[in-house]
């Protein structure tokens, strides 16, 4: 069998940046992110915000490695890092008074990885 990987430059750069991340660190969490991030486009998640608000508490960081759309409500600040988000979901976000940054943004901000959360 031919093993496929992520044909766009950005997200291969990614993966290879978690990997380093957690290699340097010592750390599962990025690993654990990089093999999320290099699934096919079709089987990534896509997390509603919704789902955001009954997994998370206020002031919680948080990673999708994939989508993260408008549907449902966020009453509480949390940081988002996602591959990808709606127009919906990032008003949402930032209403509440939260962030939605990048996921290397995220790797920078916080390396040891350290009360984040993965959320499929």
């Amino acid at each position: 069998m031919i093993e496929t990987r992520a044909s766009d430059p950005n997200t291969r750069a990614l993966i290879n940046a978690l990997t380093k991340a957690s290699s340097k660190n010592d750390v599962g969490i990025w690993k654990r992110v990089a093999e999320l991030v290099a699934r096919p486009s079709r089987k990534r998640a896509t997390v509603n915000v919704g789902k955001i608000d009954r997994h998370t508490n206020d002031g919680d960081v948080v990673v999708i490695p994939g989508k993260v759309l408008g549907s449902g409500t966020l009453g509480h600040k949390v940081t988002v890092a996602a591959l990808n988000a709606s127009t919906t979901a990032r008003s949402m976000i930032v209403t509440a008074g939260g962030s939605l940054i990048t996921i290397d943004e995220l790797i920078s901000q916080i390396p040891n990885g350290t009360g984040v959360t993965i959320i499929t």
